[in-house]
């Protein structure tokens, strides 16, 4: 319960914030962090907060409810704003952070927001010393903490003392984390006899006990509370005081550090306290919350952010099973790909993609005055609306030429869409305008999923070719997008050999896509050996899309239904055999834009029943099937 935030994280490392010319955006605040960091390490988390009924407010609940966060109690304030911070990293002891928090919705939650009964739900309820700054907020902490302990719901306390929140420093001086105050040390106190763990760094343990000196400071609480104590000691790892506090810090249970390379360190703790959590509500012993919390806090030091930073159970065990012993973490190709295939949106599965794409197949077409190809295509994601309701694995993919218009009107209401960037032509492969992969990108919405088509390369095209794919999917990776990759081959033994083995030298590279395009092989023997060369090198790749290749309606329905029992193959991505006779009656004026949906809309649902079983019984499953991870 408490601070969820937008944070503005200045993208240009090595500058003051007045010299940040760009940002990226992030959930923030402690609590929200929190919720995110222990929700990717598997744990069941909900989040009582509020946000403004605005464009950030939306984006919180919505990035929350992706990580898996029951955002029920994450409610809409009308009258305030969401909060927000500015920060950039200035090198790695120095941040300048900037709130923005004057009456902002988060410090407005009150009791109505939250019955006991969704709090006693709960194994444990987590708050934060941020909401401790104003009579409202912190009359609100006192109710939440009463409606925990009449159902026996476990309170944390995590300390969370910023000094800007309490006006001991100026409004830039965010990043301050001590000035000596009796008025918070007093209102850190005020539920410490309620607490069942109690969570702060020696600042904030200083602050809380009201002494600088530690040992004082941790008897101070002591004598408040017979909560647990956790003191959180940055690269030197923590320290856990059960019971009465000893004459020296190390006599306590000590969870020593992991050296790493410091990128950023913000968000180090709220990092900690997640992986701590994921044990200590296991029951694991002090020992492993330690252990646990160090290695998750290790990790969120060396990338860009806080909550993005936070790594998954995936990840935890590569590092705890010997990636701690690189502390280059952020030079990581490895960890980089585990970190984003496990932290990927959720896909629907399987995915049904109406591939409009390309422009050749239809530059041929006899087309009346007013019928054009940027209209057409607007028309196609028309139609993909509309269908979309009764099939939530319906995909769309467009160009950004003619299809640009198209993908502004599905923007994403549309849980897959994929846009093109490469030019049509011969090896080696050459993208949009000629642009590297990395400036492309920079422009386009982060949940369209990069489609590009490779070209077969031969010994003299393979070295810029390879260079290029590597470039794409390196960009790829630095923006957190998706990438699905496409192989155009005809259906026999020896393409099927070919795809093998062109897939293996593009994974061998380090290009690891997300998705591949393939032809629809009819030799059951190739996808055996095609699923077991994705996997060698990318075991976390969603799986294959099956295209058209310019089949005949009734080849591809054949097709379709003998691919479809294959787990790996996620669906198909066709074009030609959807759009070409529609498409030619409406560019000829044969038909009006009301007709073109409909004939489009019968053609896919055609292909749909061909895919799902060919009942509407299987259509309606599908669209109730999880999502792929």
């Amino acid at each position: 319960m408490g601070r969820a935030i937008v944070d503005i994280y200045g993208d240009q490392v090595g500058a003051r914030l007045e010299d940040v010319s760009s940002f990226s955006r992030y959930v923030g605040g402690c609590p929200a962090n929190i919720a995110i960091g222990t929700a990717r390490l598997g744990l069941k988390v909900g989040m009582v907060t509020r946000v403004g009924d605005d464009h950030n407010g939306r984006y919180l609940k919505e990035m929350l409810g992706r990580e898996g966060v029951d955002t029920r109690h994450v409610v809409a304030d009308k009258a305030r704003l969401t909060g927000v911070a500015f920060l950039s990293i200035r090198d790695k002891d120095t941040f300048p952070l900037l709130h923005y928090r004057e009456n902002c919705a988060d410090m407005a939650i009150e009791p109505a927001d939250y019955t006991e009964d969704y709090i006693g739900s709960a194994r444990a309820l987590l708050v934060s010393g941020s909401h401790l700054t104003t009579d409202f907020a912190a009359e609100n902490l006192g109710v939440a903490i009463a409606r925990a302990k009449a159902r026996g719901t476990q309170v944390i306390f995590d300390i969370d003392y910023r000094p800007v929140f309490w006006g001991l420093v100026g409004r830039d001086g965010g990043e301050s984390r001590y000035v000596d105050s009796a008025t918070v040390t007093r209102a850190s106190q005020r539920f410490m006899a309620d607490c069942d763990l109690i969570v702060g760094t020696e600042e904030e343990v200083h602050i809380a006990g009201g002494d600088i000196d530690t040992i004082k400071a941790l008897r101070n609480i002591r004598a408040l509370t017979p909560a647990p104590i956790v003191l959180k000691r940055g690269a030197a790892g923590c320290v856990v005081f059960p019971d009465a506090i000893p004459d020296a810090i190390d006599d306590g249970i000590v969870g020593p550090g992991f050296p790493v390379e410091v990128f950023n360190v913000v968000g180090a703790g709220d990092g900690f306290l997640s992986g701590f959590l994921s044990g200590w509500l296991r029951d694991q012993p002090w020992e492993q919350c330690c252990r646990s919390g160090n290695a998750t806090g290790a990790l969120v030091v060396s990338r860009h952010g806080c909550s993005p930073a936070s790594p998954t159970t995936t990840e935890l065990e590569w590092f705890l099973a010997g990636g701690r012993n690189d502390p280059a973490l952020h030079r990581s190709e490895h960890l980089r790909y585990l970190h984003r295939t496990t932290t990927r949106r959720p896909r629907p599965s399987p995915v049904l993609v109406m591939a409009a794409d390309h422009v050749a197949p239809f530059e041929e077409l006899p087309r009346v005055e007013g019928r054009t190809l940027s209209r057409l295509k607007t028309l196609i994601a028309e139609a993909a609306l509309q269908l979309a309701p009764r099939h939530p694995g319906l995909g769309v993919l467009f160009d950004d030429a003619e299809g640009e218009d198209a993908l502004f009107r599905v923007g994403a209401d549309i849980p897959w869409v994929g846009r093109k960037i490469e030019r049509t032509g011969p090896a080696p492969l050459r993208l949009c305008d000629d642009l590297p992969a990395s400036v492309l990108l920079a422009s386009w919405p982060r949940h369209q999923i990069v489609k590009c088509l490779v070209p077969r390369e031969d010994e003299a095209t393979r070295p810029l070719q390879d260079e290029r794919l590597l470039e794409l999917y390196r960009a790829i990776s630095m923006y957190d997008m998706e990438l699905l990759l496409e192989f155009v081959h005809p259906d026999t033994p020896e393409d099927a050999a070919a795809v093998v083995e062109r897939i293996r030298r593009t994974q061998a590279l380090g290009v690891l896509p997300d998705w591949w395009k393939l032809p629809a092989f009819s030799d059951p023997a190739a996808w055996v050996a095609i699923e077991k060369a994705i996997r060698h090198d990318n075991p976390m790749c969603r799986g294959v899309l099956l295209l058209g290749g310019g089949r005949t309606r009734e080849d591809l329905l054949e097709a379709l239904g003998k691919a479809r029992g294959n787990p790996y193959i996620q669906g198909f991505a066709v074009g030609r055999t959807l759009f070409m006779a529609p498409a030619a009656a409406w560019l000829a004026g044969e038909c009006d834009d009301a007709g073109f949906t409909t004939r489009l809309s019968a053609a896919y649902e055609e292909l749909a029943r061909a895919w799902l079983g060919g009942t509407a019984e299987a259509t309606r499953a599908a669209g109730k099937a999880p999502a792929r991870p």
